[in-house]
């Protein structure tokens, strides 16, 4: 009796284990099949529960990593919104948008001959001005009626993918330090140029600031990560040189201002793009420029009155301290404070763009679209090669 009782309870343990797998593995879908495309059907979402929720799912095709590294873009198989991520150009038929890096396509291997929907969305993208790729030789006339969309950081873009918004900014900062510059390209393009001579006139007018990088002979390296992660000794500064690498080009406002300085919780003071442009996407009171001051020096007496004034300088604090502030809140001061700025909305990635995209467009020339910039943006530089380009910047 003891013998058929112990069987029983066994035999019960071992059908309740089976029945607990059984039901576990219907909720495997939603977590694993992120890393494998091919389990994911693109017109079914598998919820958390195991329930199949019939929607569609769009496919976006990347042509290749940017620069053929992986590390620079996202995962195969990731998520983003209800689309599907993928490099695999054996789904191009799947596809609803094909995306190309502007490192990852050429004259040579243009897919002029591959298979192409009228209703698929031929995406350009490109994180970088026209005056880095023009001092790189990259010509765009090539692919005249080829693309559709541009994803770049200019506001006019068809997607906006910047370096960063002040709504984010926002949610990122911690509450509440001389200044710091890292620069590792100081003599190949105009703007680079430009910021270097600046930044001298300053230290001539009695700055006092710490220099890291190339230009700088004795000065500490710049890590591979520098950009995202900062040691201690560098956040002990007040403000940060976001100097560009060009002069007025249309939104060109990069990690040197949104990591590099906001993160870091430092002020930055800002070259390059005009103060307009700035203000359009900036958290509000957040910067300095250097169009404000008539010269180096004006704008040196100005940051060593900061340094010695912490209620002057805590100003520039107080759109990340009041817990009130809002997005929507900063958009309506700006627009108040600064009359006929067209100030910059929360943007849509580019997987919600695709989803309530009605028609295909073409653009008929990207060359006019992306590089038709003012003679201070696209001044003349001394030719370099592609690949001295791209790690000097």
């Amino acid at each position: 009796m003891k013998r058929s009782l112990f069987l029983l309870i066994v035999i019960f343990g071992l059908a309740c284990i089976f029945i607990y797998f059984r039901e576990a593995r219907n909720l495997w879908p939603a977590k694993i099949t992120r890393f494998g495309l091919s389990k994911f059907k693109l017109n079914e979402i598998v919820n958390v529960d195991g329930s199949v929720k019939k929607e569609e799912r769009s496919l976006i095709l990347y042509w290749d990593y940017p620069w053929g590294d992986k590390s620079s873009g996202a995962p195969e198989g990731d998520f983003v919104g209800n689309c599907i991520q993928t490099y695999d150009r054996s789904k191009i038929k799947e596809a609803k948008a094909v995306v190309f890096h502007y490192t990852t396509i050429g004259q040579t291997d243009i897919p002029w001959t591959h298979y192409r929907d009228p209703d698929q969305i031929y995406v350009w993208w490109s994180a970088e001005g026209p005056a880095v790729l023009r001092i790189i030789g990259v010509d765009l006339k090539p692919f005249n009626g080829f693309f559709n969309w541009t994803w770049t950081y200019r506001q006019d873009a068809d997607v906006f993918r910047g370096y960063g918004y002040r709504g984010y900014m926002l949610n990122t900062v911690k509450r509440g330090k001389k200044a710091i510059w890292s620069v590792s390209n100081c003599d190949g393009m105009s703007g680079a140029v430009k910021r270097m001579e600046y930044f001298k006139d300053m230290v001539a007018a009695g700055l006092n600031a710490t220099t890291l990088g190339k230009c700088f002979p004795g000065s500490e390296s710049i890590s591979k990560n520098f950009p995202m992660i900062y040691p201690p000794s560098m956040t002990v500064h007040k403000f940060y040189f976001a100097f560009e690498n060009a002069e007025h080009c249309r939104d060109y406002i990069t990690e040197k201002f949104w990591d590099n300085a906001l993160k870091n919780d430092m002020v930055p003071v800002v070259w390059g793009p005009t103060k307009e442009d700035v203000l359009a996407v900036a958290p509000i009171h957040s910067f300095i420029h250097t169009d404000d001051f008539e010269s180096p020096a004006k704008l040196t007496e100005y940051l060593q009155f900061l340094d010695q004034n912490d209620d002057e300088y805590r100003k520039y604090f107080r759109w990340r301290e009041d817990e009130s502030m809002t997005d929507e809140k900063m958009i309506r001061m700006i627009e108040e404070e600064h009359q006929g700025i067209s100030v910059q909305r929360p943007p849509k990635n580019l997987c919600e763009l695709i989803l309530q995209n009605k028609e295909t467009k073409i653009i008929k020339s990207l060359h006019e679209v992306f590089m038709n910039e003012s003679k201070e943006c696209l001044a003349d530089e001394p030719p370099k090669s592609y690949f001295q380009q791209l790690f000097s910047l």
